[in-house]
């Protein structure tokens, strides 16, 4: 394979003995390396290489302009914005940073293409007024400040392009027709001749620089194009045979260089994959092909339309790929650090009143960058368990230094909570001392040494420019520049650019060959992108005046596309085949078109990963000596119902809670949880009950606890609910609930009362404990439980366990006594209450012949069913033996070394 800048420096070098004194002006610097290496391997003899250089260069030698980056421009048009318009409507950065870059685009459109700026901001304005003259609508204030706003526009370009010029800088657009005003002085005062290489979509700037540079003789241009393309007017030859026809200097010379490579034979592979992943993978698979059939992948490039993939493009690569040149840049949005600004970011945006949210100051603790500062590393650890302790929601730059106890080590960081809020320079200054302090502390790696210098150039340019503006004035400004600054950034990668696997995005590969070519994501909406022209212009004014739109785009993209494949051997073609919130899962309407070009050499299919069978065995644990040691000190320590609950739930769950102990981490409750309800909510019946133990309650005693509800259920929300806040939201929400809960059992009780009952409270949260032998084992078994509520009713002990949740009877039923300890979700109730009632019987000694009692619920949620009793009766004798054996079965069955703990398939969870 002969690439087209072999054949232009072939061609070039016949008809002139002596280059050196040539410019060669290509689309891109990495086409320019090529050419170089190209032209250098032609030579036998020592000589003086000629000028390889962009159009970028070439546009900012003839215009005479330096080049202005975008955020600087930002900054330069706010200066103008300010002196043009009336101080009561500027406005403020923040703002004004959110149309201006869409403006300045338009003014470098514009400007590439030489169009009268007085005709086209006059002209858009009156578009403007038509459209609300035609709508017939009355002129709102809103309808009149978007008029004024476009008639301000030729103002706003006037001002700035002035201002620029003065300042001998410019943008792109600028630098474009002031190059395009310079290029007569050009052509008389150069000796050089030009070789224009393997352009196409020119702006009307380009076309009028190129054709002056051709009708004085001073330059050459090749075209690549194909002859497949150009007889048959496909898209791709959309601009080459527009500049045929247009350009005089073509009406005397041959229109040449139209070359014959698409026609010839191809392998080309169409492949289908679900996801953008499921490319990359299968694309190391096409690398490791391709490798088995050559040396080095000299000639093969892998393609990205989609750039966002590069990352995940790099980790998917195969082994047998050991060299690779990657042409775009690594966008710095999507370094590890990136994340840690941001997160810093956010911490000092949601900064209410100096406090901090606990969820971003543990982000900010957690993440390993910190971390690494600390020679200990227990320092952070300690302090994130101190804000779950004591669930903390916000925390000021004072309660974590009295957190951390006032550890010198901590001190380092202390700037990092710093208030931020209304100083972006303290913002940025912090921010680079955050980046000094990773480089004193922590031992980076070059890579990472890289990545601090990029940042640290970025928050320095923020830095710089704020000092000569001063438009950065709070935080929340100042990261949306930082962002505008890393989405556009990126991170150069410096390696060999001839050898191994090119890796690179579509615009590098202009004028560019390769043998083996992989193209990922050639989805519609990607290649080509569709229609995602953003502009104050309109399209149809867009089309009238010659300004691009997205047609002209996509007729770019077809070029490139195409280009690349004309003398390529092997391609593999690869497009993402779901539809999600990312892409609709079509293939390019390019795809469609080479299936019918190249029907016969192309083969379609659809790939997917192959999915592991994964068999998810339940564990289980068998017992051994330490277990048996521990589950006889759990015997004597007593199993409580929770306990035994636990087990009938999951076994696997009990040894890992009572025999090895693992604890659940701490978290900060930042919203009431259900166990925390229902705590305030026995916490507060207890306290209003208390001083009646042993008494009939009355209803004057029950109307006085209602006098006390809110009183006493802040009290005990302040305890349970720690540092929490019930002022706001689902929290207030909860609050009140527990409010009418305790309000709607007292009623419930009053109720009571007025039919006629009589209530005596016995005991309120009474610990009880009974210790049974068993046969089978060698050793007493301790039982201990703590009974909500122990009352009387007209004569009838009561055991009464109160639920926040809601219990209906059909939940303390048992019909079959043997799944009592065997089915969790019918009879963990119905198990407690039992076991309740069996620890007060046996404590008290309590002949139920003689004495009746009743087990039960009282549900929250379902006050109207009023007490709930197991099987909706007294508890009898019979219960509580039946109720016994089962109890000594699951004992026995805790203590048996032949029965493991085993994991049960999908416990039921309680609420």
């Amino acid at each position: 394979m002969q690439s087209f800048l072999n054949h232009v420096v072939k061609d070039v070098q016949s008809k002139l003995e002596n280059i050196s004194d040539l410019t060669f002006i290509l689309p891109s610097k990495r086409a320019g390396i090529f050419l170089k290496n190209i032209i250098k391997s032609t030579l036998h003899q020592t000589t003086i290489l000629p000028e390889i250089i962009n159009i970028e260069e070439f546009i900012e030698e003839l215009s005479t302009i330096n080049s202005i980056n975008t955020t600087t421009l930002i900054f330069e048009f706010y200066s103008i914005y300010r002196k043009t318009t009336p101080k009561g409507k500027i406005d403020n950065f923040d703002d004004f940073s959110k149309w201006a870059p869409l403006l300045i685009q338009d003014f470098n459109e514009i400007d590439r293409h030489l169009i009268e700026p007085n005709y086209i901001f006059s002209y858009l304005t009156d578009i403007k007024r038509l459209e609300e003259l035609l709508k017939g609508e009355q002129k709102t204030d809103l309808i009149l400040n978007q008029i004024q706003f476009y008639e301000k526009f030729e103002g706003y370009y006037n001002a700035l392009y002035s201002h620029l010029l003065e300042n001998n800088v410019g943008y792109q657009g600028l630098q474009y027709r002031e190059a395009a005003k310079n290029i007569q002085h050009y052509i008389k005062n150069t000796n050089k001749r030009v070789v224009l290489v393997g352009f196409n979509a020119l702006n009307k700037a380009e076309e009028v620089i190129f054709e002056k540079l051709l009708d004085n003789n001073i330059a050459t241009i090749y075209w690549d194009i194909d002859k497949y393309f150009y007889n048959n007017n496909h898209s791709a030859s959309t601009f080459i045979k527009k500049h045929e026809k247009k350009w005089n200097y073509f009406n005397k010379n041959p229109f040449t260089w139209i070359s014959d490579n698409f026609s010839s034979k191809k392998k080309i592979e169409i492949i289908g994959t679900p996801k953008d992943i499921s490319q990359l993978k299968y694309t190391g698979e096409i690398l490791d092909k391709i490798k088995s059939s050559t040396k080095n992948f000299t000639d093969t490039a892998l393609v990205l339309a989609d750039e966002n993939l590069l990352t995940a493009s790099l980790n998917s690569l195969p082994q047998s790929v050991e060299n690779v040149n990657i042409t775009m840049g690594y966008d710095l949005k999507n370094i590890p650090l990136a994340n840690r600004f941001e997160q810093l970011f956010k911490l000092h945006i949601h900064n209410k009143k100096d406090a901090f949210y606990y969820k971003e100051i543990l982000n900010i603790l957690n993440h390993f960058t910190l971390k690494s500062i600390f020679k200990n590393s227990t320092i952070v650890n300690d302090l994130v368990y101190k804000i779950a302790s004591n669930n903390y929601t916000y925390l000021t730059k004072s309660s974590l230094v009295k957190l951390s106890n006032g550890n010198t080590e901590f001190e380092p960081i202390h700037f990092l909570f710093d208030n931020w809020q209304n100083n972006a320079n303290t913002a940025i200054g912090n921010c680079l001392t955050f980046i000094d302090l990773i480089l004193e502390k922590t031992e980076p790696n070059q890579l990472e040494k890289e990545y601090l210098y990029r940042f640290y150039t970025v928050f320095q340019q923020l830095s710089n420019l704020n000092n000569k503006f001063g438009y950065l004035n709070d935080i929340k400004t100042l990261h949306q520049f930082y962002l505008n600054i890393i989405k556009t950034e990126k991170l150069s990668f410096k390696g060999e650019p001839l050898s191994g696997l090119q890796i690179m995005g579509v615009l590098e590969t202009r004028v560019l060959d390769f043998k083996n070519l992989i193209i990922t994501s050639v989805n519609e909406g990607i290649l080509p992108s569709g229609k995602s022209d953003n502009s104050f212009i309109p399209f149809d004014i867009k089309r009238e005046i010659g300004l691009p739109t997205y047609q002209e785009k996509d007729a770019i993209f077809s070029y490139h596309f195409f280009r690349l494949l004309q003398r390529a051997e092997n391609i593999y073609l690869l497009y993402n085949t779901e539809s999600d919130s990312y892409g609709s899962g079509e293939q390019s309407r390019f795809l469609t078109q080479l299936e019918i070009f190249k029907e016969k050499e192309v083969k379609i299919f659809v790939v997917s990963p192959t999915v592991q069978k994964t068999n998810n065995e339940l564990k289980e644990i068998s017992k051994n000596e330490i277990v048996t040691k521990e589950l006889k000190t759990l015997a004597e320590k007593g199993f409580s119902a929770s306990t035994l609950n636990n087990y009938i739930l999951n076994p696997l769950a009990f040894y890992k809670q009572k025999i090895i102990r693992i604890k659940e981490i701490e978290e900060v409750e930042e919203t009431i949880a259900a166990n925390t309800l229902g705590t305030i909510i026995h916490k507060t019946l207890e306290a209003f009950y208390k001083p009646y133990i042993g008494k009939y309650l009355t209803k004057e005693f029950i109307i006085e606890m209602k006098g006390s509800i809110s009183i006493e259920v802040k009290k005990w929300f302040e305890i349970e609910f720690n540092n929490g806040n019930i002022t706001t939201g689902k929290n207030l929400l909860v609050y009140n609930v527990a409010q009418q809960f305790v309000s709607n059992f007292l009623n419930h009780e009053l109720e009571v009362l007025k039919q006629g009952f009589k209530i005596k409270i016995v005991a309120l949260e009474e610990p009880l404990e009974i210790i049974l032998t068993i046969e089978g084992l060698e050793f007493p078994v301790k039982f201990i439980g703590e009974v909500d509520r122990i009352d009387e009713l007209d004569g009838i002990t009561r055991i009464i366990d109160y639920k926040t949740g809601k219990v209906e009877q059909k939940d303390l039923n048992i019909k079959d006594w043997d799944s009592l300890t065997t089915d969790y979700k019918k009879h963990n109730k119905s198990f407690q209450v039992l076991f309740y009632a069996l620890l007060y019987t046996e404590s008290n000694s309590i002949d139920l012949d003689v004495h009746p009692l009743e087990s039960g619920i009282i549900s929250f949620k379902n006050l109207k069913s009023g007490f709930l009793k197991v099987n909706n009766s007294t508890t009898s004798k019979e219960d509580l033996n039946n109720f016994t054996d089962e109890l000594k079965r699951l004992i026995l069955e805790i203590f048996d070394n032949n029965t493991s703990f085993k994991e049960k398939d999908s416990p039921f969870t309680p609420w």
